[in-house]
């Protein structure tokens, strides 16, 4: 873990004074205790050794807390210790169980001691321990050193910011005037596009922009980010609570927006640190004077909220988007509109069409946009493991991980739906290489100038983009570069430029393929369907690619084609893409049509995994690279479990997470439970540890180690043993509603009694289930239980029955755990709480979890 100072200091100035006040109270305890339980020794009386405990007891500690679920009441014991001295049927025998009773309870007390001291030694020896050595780098012959793709990967990313790339404008005006004025109406939508951009750079620069309230979202918005350094984190939690600070910043702010042609970065050059993700990849995050970000941060937020509302405005005009319909002749409008009556049809939010559409519009078109200016962050973030609720439609209320999976959802769906129904499925995805730091500027501009946007504005956007950096990695005298390509790392105004030049790509896709669906999360892409409609959409890629100045990542860009079932090949194409789909540690089959988990993947971060948790210097450190990565990353890049992929997905996950503890721990008894209990029993000296304590969570004192094999447990049983059963049952369900409408049908004509004028003949089963994905409601039951995710399991706790379940114990995760440990636990430790409340810092130990963990390079 990288302390940072403020932070750091803080936590060991608590825990010292903690940890002394704790020695103190054991020390007491102890001395008590012996002393205590010598008179009890030299009494021979029972019944007064059982009062000597109980009184003395009573001085030293809660009695009433250290039993568990056992009865327990002092009152009632010195009752029933009088009732002995007169009545014989309180015999010797019960008292003394009274005596181990409470024997026991000063023993759990010692027991809690000894574990609070053990949890005080193992973050003393976190503070102690970081995994960067300060002096060492802020020495000024500190030279960073790394592995090979650290440099390489620098090396990369220079070579495209450093050096410009002026594309062609000329060609990507004519592009997007092919685009957005081929029609008098879509030319009407583009001049009420720009006509809305210069009415807001108007109130942009007409008003105060900068108050209170709008300066607590932008601090907001930078704290919930990930590249802010936690000195300049602390900086910015202390200006939000202080009035004065915030008036005099927004004083400051608001000069800087009127003076907005001469704002500049400085000469100084804007520090820049690379840092290694856990997929391999390098980012190089800025960090940037407060004011600067604060400035940025609230344009960015502004125009980024500006371009999502009004080019979804467009998009959703009349006659520019292009929305799929069914291919209907005029007789066959007709014979449907005669068996309408009789006819169970979808209609439009029924029918598989309708969700595509709701899907794509609610959680995938312009994403990466906010909804609004003072909306919580969503950076994109491979290694995120957000738990996000999945119950809204709108995106801002999902982290981009959400989204992605049910975008993977939605593709599996399709595949098993489609392939049941006869039809073949090509399936492409790709990302752009590079995207961030390869952007070309020109491009970026011209998009921008075509939608309406100022020179004024551009010209501030230009300045932004080129900030002077300087490597901090490379120490005090590392030369200072200018940037001359791309766009910073995600952040709102970052964000804002690249989607109003992918908009672009969104706007042509739907166009070229008369409506087919470009599932596109910022640029990670995908699309689907027909062989012939792919073709084509992969083609528009590649053209706007080219005229944008950008590649595509070949390790990231794929194409699969599933055969319909049934059926034993599919055609080849000489235009898709070569190389696997791809997604985290999944790959989509060909053979199957099923995402599979990619050993190959696996097998390298296992000896990722190992790296980093043998360069672990303290127990802490092990867990915490545990849990991130063993647990967090490798379960988020399997894919969450759905429906649609079955139990079989799950097995392969437990099986998964069973070699990836095989591999890592080379001893066959060896498990994360008994390496952590034995470096606990070598630094400590604390034998029989119980495995409650390893995965119980730190705020009763335990270490919250993550164990991933219970997620998938809970939901197994859940899942069905194959997804094919919903297209089973869709089938016969189909099969009978339409025989009930062709009676239907048949018994309304006898009813009727008269001529119709022209009669209709009622559908045959091949014209009724001709357009399915627009009619069907019985297909769009079977989408929606395909697409559904299962509910956790709820176990019924042996323990604590009566008791209410504290709030951070009540998930089914923490209720598995209980289930497993509590009994032993319960034995040990009186209760669930291992430590008692307060004696520890465990809220400061949290924050410092939740400042930046820094992986070894």
């Amino acid at each position: 873990m990288a302390s940072t100072d403020v932070i750091s200091q803080v936590l060991d100035s608590i825990t010292s004074t903690k940890l002394q006040e704790l020695s103190k109270l054991r020390a007491n305890f102890e001395l008590g205790k012996s002393e205590l339980l010598q008179l009890v020794d030299a009494e021979e009386q029972q019944s007064k050794r059982v009062l000597l405990l109980l009184e003395g007891g009573e001085k030293l500690c809660t009695l009433e807390d250290l039993g568990g679920d056992t009865a327990f009441s002092a009152e009632s014991i010195r009752c029933f210790i009088k009732q002995a001295q007169h009545d014989p049927s309180v015999s010797v025998g019960l008292q003394k169980e009274w005596e181990v009773d409470l024997r026991r309870r000063l023993d759990v007390n010692s027991l809690r001691f000894e574990y609070a001291e053990m949890y005080g030694n193992l973050v003393t020896e976190w503070l102690e321990n970081p995994l960067v050595n300060k002096d060492d780098k802020d020495d000024a012959s500190y030279q960073a050193v790394g592995r090979a793709e650290m440099h390489d990967q620098r090396s990369t990313w220079e070579s495209y910011v450093f050096k410009p790339l002026e594309t062609d404008t000329a060609a990507i005006n004519s592009y997007l005037d092919q685009l957005f004025t081929s029609s008098k109406y879509r030319e009407e939508r583009l001049e009420v596009l720009r006509q809305t951009t210069r009415d807001f750079e108007e109130s942009l620069l007409s008003e105060e922009q900068f108050d209170e309230d709008s300066l607590k979202w932008i601090i907001a918005g930078i704290l919930g980010s990930d590249g802010i350094t936690d000195a300049k984190r602390t900086a910015l939690t202390d200006f939000a609570s202080n009035k004065t600070v915030l008036k005099e910043l927004a004083d400051v702010l608001n000069m800087r927006m009127r003076n907005l042609d001469t704002w500049s970065w400085g000469v100084e050059g804007t520090p820049v640190e690379q840092r290694r993700q856990l997929n391999g990849r390098y980012r190089f995050y800025h960090d940037e004077d407060l004011l600067q970000a604060m400035f940025l941060r609230y344009i960015g937020c502004e125009w980024s909220a500006q371009l999502k509302a009004s080019l979804k405005t467009f998009a959703e005009s009349p006659k520019t988007w292009i929305h799929p319909k069914p291919a209907m002749t005029k007789a066959e409008v007709a014979q449907w509109s005669g068996c309408e009556h009789a006819l169970r049809t979808g209609g439009a939010e029924q029918c598989v069409q309708h969700k595509h559409a709701r899907i794509w519009m609610n959680d995938v078109f312009l994403e990466q946009l906010q909804s609004s200016a003072d909306e919580t962050p969503r950076a994109y973030n491979d290694d995120d493991n957000g738990d996000d609720s999945d119950d809204g439609s709108d995106a801002k209320t999902k982290s981009p991980q959400r989204i992605i999976q049910k975008v993977l959802r939605l593709l599996e769906t399709d595949i098993i739906m489609k392939t049941r129904l006869g039809e073949d499925v090509t399936v492409v995805r790709s990302d752009f290489k590079w995207f961030g730091p390869s952007l070309p500027h020109s491009t970026m501009f011209t998009v921008l100038r075509y939608y309406g946007v100022s020179d004024r504005w551009i010209g501030f956007f230009k300045k932004a983009l080129e900030a002077p950096m300087q490597f901090i990695n490379d120490g005090p005298d590392a030369p200072v570069q200018v940037r001359k390509r791309g766009t910073p790392i995600s952040g709102p105004l970052s964000d804002m430029l690249a989607e109003s030049v992918l908009f672009c790509l969104d706007f042509a896709f739907n166009q070229r393929t008369n409506g087919a669906f470009l599932w596109r999360l910022h640029d990670d892409i995908w699309f689907w369907g027909d062989k012939s409609t792919c073709e084509t959409g992969w083609n528009v890629m590649t053209e706007f690619a080219e005229l944008m100045g950008l590649d595509f990542a070949e390790d990231k860009t794929g194409c699969v084609q599933i055969a319909a079932d049934g059926s034993q090949s599919t055609s080849t194409s000489s235009v898709l893409p070569a190389g696997d789909v791809v997604w985290g540690f999944l790959k989509l089959d060909a053979k199957s049509g099923r995402f599979v988990i990619n050993q190959k993947q696996v097998d390298k971060h296992i000896k990722e995994l190992r790296l980093q948790l043998s360069s672990c210097k303290c127990v802490f450190d092990w867990i915490q690279a545990w849990n991130i990565y063993a647990t967090r990353f490798f379960t988020t890049n399997f894919g969450r479990p759905a429906n649609c992929f079955g139990r079989a997905h799950v097995d392969e996950i437990l099986e998964t997470f069973e070699k990836i503890q095989k591999q890592l721990f080379t001893n066959e008894d060896d498990s994360v439970t008994s390496v952590i209990k034995k470096m606990l029993s070598d630094r400590f000296g604390i034998q029989d540890i119980p495995e409650g304590y390893i995965y119980f969570p730190s705020a009763i004192g335990g270490l919250e180690v993550q164990n991933p094999f219970i997620g998938p447990n809970l939901v197994r049983e859940s899942l069905p043993a194959s997804p094919q059963v919903y297209m089973d049952r869709f089938f016969r369900n189909e099969a009978e509603a339409y025989q009930k409408a062709k009676e239907t049908f048949e018994s309304h004509a006898l009813k009727s009694g008269h001529k119709v004028k022209d009669p209709v003949d009622f559908l045959t089963f091949e014209e009724y289930t001709r357009y399915r994905e627009f009619k069907s409601a019985e297909l769009g039951e079977a989408f929606d239980l395909l697409m559904g995710e299962p509910v956790p399991e709820y176990l019924n706790l042996r323990v604590f029955k009566t008791r209410r379940l504290r709030h951070d114990l009540s998930g089914p995760y923490y209720r598995w755990i209980l289930q497993l440990y509590a009994t032993e636990m319960v034995r040990r430790f009186g209760g669930l709480d291992i430590v008692q409340p307060g004696l520890l810092p465990m809220g400061m130990v949290t924050m410092f979890k939740k400042s930046r963990f820094q992986w070894r390079d």
